[in-house]
């Protein structure tokens, strides 16, 4: 059995975040359109199509957020940091609910956001993405 080294364990967080990045960077747009409408009262004026798009952008992500978590569950883990590992996974996949729970709340034949499950969903994703940030974080401070 090959050692479980942070030679092999950093690339693979490494990657695991900068996809995570460039996953949140693709679905901004349409986050951006849709809160705006929320917060405009005109969810309905998007249309069915738009609102169908965005749903589908989201959960696209969202299914790639899960990805990422199982990579994370199933990669090598040095001893040393396996607490510190467990707490990122726990919130990458408070995260990643988080996220489908926003998918949940895009209602597009009936034109509308469960607006209370929306913005919840916001404020939980933003939370444990600075739990996971942070995890992160005293991860990579401990290679030093």
């Amino acid at each position: 059995m090959k050692p479980k080294t942070m030679a092999s364990y950093l690339p693979a967080l490494t990657k695991i975040i900068e996809d995570t990045d460039q996953m949140g960077s693709q679905m901004n747009p349409d986050f951006d359109k849709l809160r705006q409408a929320i917060d405009g009262d005109s969810v309905a004026e998007l249309g069915t199509d738009t609102i169908a798009d965005i749903k589908a952008t989201f959960q696209k992500g969202t299914d790639a957020y899960t990805e990422y978590l199982n990579r994370l569950q199933q990669a090598a883990v040095p001893v040393r940091i396996l607490g510190r590992h467990k707490q990122l996974v726990a919130a990458y996949r408070n995260y990643a609910q988080a996220c489908q729970a926003m998918v949940d709340a895009i209602d597009p034949e009936n034109q509308t956001v469960n607006t209370e499950a929306f913005n919840d969903s916001e404020h939980e994703q933003e939370n444990m993405m600075a739990k996971v940030t942070s995890a992160t974080q005293r991860i990579m401070s401990m290679v030093n």
